[in-house]
């Protein structure tokens, strides 16, 4: 009745990226950072404001890097799985704010505790990428929130998730998130918050809450280092040496205010 050699068998479906390919787009940074560097000096050549500039590189060459992804996906015949369709309740959006400010505080306290005190040629970059005009804050708030997000959310977290694991797909995207910092002193917050953003995606089946936690953690970081700033705090003091409280305290106060909301979340994105 059943015959064997009829049976039609059906080709494993290919994901991308596997984690060997993801280290591969990582790579590609390089001599995508080199192209957008030889066109900055180009835009500057013609006196194109330095703000501009920058935001002009950051698109280019990270948008390379999205291009590449989507065409090695198509070619394994694997479609984008960015996940923009699915419904997201409110109040995923809503806990994600005290979520964000509590993970942030907590790790950046830490971050003061265990490292070193920042070098001032890194402290002189970061000014400059969060002064308030214009051109940075697209950079910072809308630009590096779409394009991260997708890079290591939507397209190496999705494909470690269906080729590995859901908790690789967000242990490797969010060190890949860190790695792409290029600095410890950014890389540690990066990579607990992009774990937190992992597992919301994970979580939600979208891709829009964590465009819109980036945004929010972005545009956060953009004012304090402002208005901080022009108190005569330097970029690496933390709220513990602003206020006068002890680090414990604020340790303990911001851990409070994540677990709280992170629980919630668990409840409203809990699986059927």
């Amino acid at each position: 009745m059943f015959d064997n050699n009829n049976l039609q068998t059906f080709p494993k479906k290919t994901f991308y990226p596997d984690l060997k390919q993801s280290g591969f787009l990582v790579l590609l940074f390089l001599p995508a950072m080199l192209l957008a560097a030889f066109l900055g000096e180009i835009l500057k050549s013609i006196n194109i404001n330095a703000d501009i500039i920058n935001l002009t590189t950051y698109v280019f060459s990270l948008g390379t890097i999205v291009a590449i992804a989507f065409i090695c996906k198509k070619q394994v015949g694997d479609k984008p799985a960015l996940r923009y369709s699915k419904k997201v309740s409110v109040w995923v959006y809503i806990l994600a704010i005290p979520a964000i400010i509590g993970l942030g505080g907590l790790v950046d306290i830490i971050g003061v505790m265990i490292l070193p005190e920042m070098p001032e040629s890194l402290k002189e970059s970061l000014e400059q990428a969060m002064h308030p005009n214009l051109p940075t804050i697209l950079t910072a708030v809308v630009a590096a929130p779409i394009f991260e997000e997708i890079i290591c959310r939507g397209i190496i977290c999705e494909g470690l998730i269906k080729n590995i694991s859901p908790r690789a797909g967000i242990l490797w995207s969010a060190f890949i998130f860190a790695l792409i910092h290029l600095n410890p002193w950014q890389g540690i917050s990066a990579f607990a918050i992009g774990c937190f953003l992992g597992w919301i995606y994970w979580k939600a089946h979208s891709i829009l809450p964590c465009i819109f936690i980036h945004f929010i953690n972005n545009g956060l970081a953009v004012y304090l280092y402002y208005y901080y700033g022009k108190l005569g705090y330097d970029l690496d003091a933390d709220i513990s040496e602003i206020y006068q409280v002890s680090e414990i305290f604020m340790i303990v106060i911001y851990a409070a205010i994540f677990l709280a909301s992170f629980l919630l979340l668990s409840k409203i994105l809990k699986s059927k």
